[in-house]
């Protein structure tokens, strides 16, 4: 099997583990979820029973109040009753959030084994999704490089190479933003009538870079059409996305110029040195906070 067909088949297995991932999830969280908006409606019946001629109590009033944003805070709410909050579309867009460690927090598994089973996706899946994004990375790296080979016969009698690098950073940065940023955010703007523009921006920038706040979520607008479709694809836009801001990091890392890890090296190893360059080992180029922790994807 040659390079491109593993690739291929390595993308593959990604979207069948993230299938897998919503799957279960769906099926191991939805009854519990069935049981907590039971114990919601009946709650909610009691308290207008209580108090459909009697004035509210302000104790009756805050345990209610509480039983409320208890199941609000675990993603379960009596907002739209027709479209669980645990289906497969929803479960397919936490299923990502949770490999790429977006991780929006707004959605939680409700039982024992949901939690489990969500330790272990996550253990599995989080190797998987890096060495998925890498490999990615490292094929797209070629038509890239072959963009800053063109930039450097053109401008190369005019420019220094660090010139040519750092104007190649921008256009490929340039590029990624309004793929990934600036189109999203407008057509999540159309889409999400509650979100403005720049609330559409700050979602996609959030998320991308995986802070992930979980402050706005695509598709939880009440009575929205084709919601788990929907859900789906901001799932795939989400693992794409990451795969972008860790090629425009990689493009950064590649300018010696720009790593300064060689200030707190012993020895006094100067970057970008020969002998820095011929040394075999894994190096961090860059700084790579897509992940929420350092990671190293450039091999020398």
């Amino acid at each position: 099997m040659t390079p491109r067909w593993r690739l291929g088949a390595l993308c593959l297995a990604y979207l069948l583990y993230l299938f897998l991932g919503a799957t279960l999830f769906s099926a191991i969280e939805h009854p519990g979820e069935r049981e907590l908006v039971k114990e919601l409606k009946q709650n909610r019946k009691e308290f207008l029973a209580k108090f459909a001629h009697d004035g509210v109590k302000g104790k009756d009033l805050d345990e209610y109040i509480s039983s409320v944003v208890g199941s609000s805070r675990r993603g379960v709410t009596l907002a739209d009753q027709d479209v669980p909050n645990w289906s497969f579309g929803q479960s397919f867009l936490f299923s990502a959030t949770v490999i790429t460690t977006i991780g929006y927090g707004q959605q939680t598994p409700l039982s024992s084994l949901g939690k489990l089973f969500c330790m272990v996706y996550a253990a599995v899946g989080i190797p998987f999704t890096l060495l998925l994004l890498s490999s990615l990375v490292d094929r797209l790296m070629t038509p890239v490089d072959s963009l800053l080979s063109y930039l450097s016969s053109r401008l190369g009698h005019l420019h220094s190479p660090l010139e040519i690098r750092l104007a190649h950073l921008a256009l490929v940065g340039g590029i990624l933003a309004t793929i990934f940023l600036l189109l999203p955010a407008s057509l999540l703007n159309s889409l999400e009538p509650a979100w403005s523009w720049q609330d559409s921006f700050y979602y996609c920038f959030i998320s991308l870079t995986t802070v992930g706040l979980g402050d706005f979520i695509p598709g939880d607008e009440v009575g929205q059409s084709g919601r788990s479709l929907y859900k789906s694809l901001i799932a795939l836009y989400l693992v794409l996305g990451v795969l972008a801001v860790m090629l425009l990091l990689r493009v950064a890392g590649s300018i010696p110029e720009l790593d300064c890890t060689g200030w707190f090296k012993e020895g006094g190893e100067q970057v970008g040195s020969i002998d820095s360059i011929n040394q075999p080992r894994l190096q961090c180029n860059f700084h790579v906070f897509s992940f929420g922790y350092s990671n190293c994807f450039n091999f020398i």
